[in-house]
């Protein structure tokens, strides 16, 4: 009996093993959330905070958007741009999938008491998924709506560079 129950469950294995018909390679997983240090307090000043904000901002090619430092708020983001990815999260994908045009956007928040400072970083992203042809042609897939979370690389870097 048990060598039948064993090949019956053998056969089951293999069946669906063989059933997919490349179906994988056209498969999409979203990311999963992760928990980064997106706050950071320093013992220094706001305005000096902010500068380096800026600085650290230019350095790395992104183009401030709004700034309003009474308030405290700095927002950039970049379009159409890979160099997105290395900071993002875009989930993984078969290997008929491809991302395209991602899409940054950070926010900075920074507060200040005295010669004490806080800053805040929200990094969010999305891209686009296309399905890759044996071609080479990329077919868009416009009902899948990939969303990206942050790696957590980019506040690492902002936050070294605010705190020095």
């Amino acid at each position: 009996m048990k060598k039948i129950v064993a090949g019956v469950m053998a056969l089951l294995v293999v069946g669906c093993a063989g059933d997919d018909k490349g179906g994988e390679q056209y498969r999409y997983y979203p990311p999963v959330a992760k928990a980064t240090n997106k706050t950071q307090e320093m013992a220094i000043p706001g305005d000096l905070v902010w500068a380096r904000a800026e600085k650290w901002f230019r350095d790395q090619g992104l183009h401030i958007e709004n700034s309003q430092r009474g308030a405290g708020l700095m927002t950039a983001s970049v379009e159409n741009s890979a160099d997105g990815l290395a900071w993002l999260d875009c989930g993984t994908m078969g290997s008929r999938v491809a991302l395209g045009n991602p899409n940054l956007q950070i926010s900075l928040i920074i507060t200040q008491s005295g010669n004490h400072s806080v800053a805040t970083a929200n990094v969010k992203g999305y891209t686009e998924l296309f399905f890759v042809e044996a071609s080479g042609e990329r077919i868009p897939a416009p009902s899948i709506k990939p969303v990206c979370v942050s790696r957590g690389s980019l506040e690492q870097s902002l936050f070294a560079t605010l705190g020095n």
